[in-house]
């Protein structure tokens, strides 16, 4: 089987227009230390939602979440999903 593959990033601004905001008051909090490592501290119910739809939207195209993380200026996702038959993966 053969697979076509798409990194998708997701900036503040974008997560910001899908309801999805990252402070404090909001409940969903990372730091990113120096050497780019970042982490979650706490989400809530609502930005898991807002997070969820926001993902679903590339699953209703087919496409499976290979991976999923939080950088300094947003959200970075890799994607693959199956070629269909007779289309060439350029």
């Amino acid at each position: 089987m053969k697979y076509e593959y798409v990194m998708k990033i997701y900036s503040m601004e974008d997560l910001k227009k899908e309801g999805v905001v990252v402070d404090q008051r909001n409940n969903i909090v990372y730091a990113c230390r120096s050497d780019g490592e970042c982490e979650v501290h706490d989400v809530g119910v609502e930005q898991l939602d807002n997070m969820s739809r926001l993902l679903n939207q590339m699953g209703q195209e087919g496409w499976e979440l290979v991976q999923f993380s939080f950088h300094q200026s947003g959200v970075v996702s890799f994607w693959k999903r199956s070629l269909k038959k007779g289309i060439k993966n350029t």
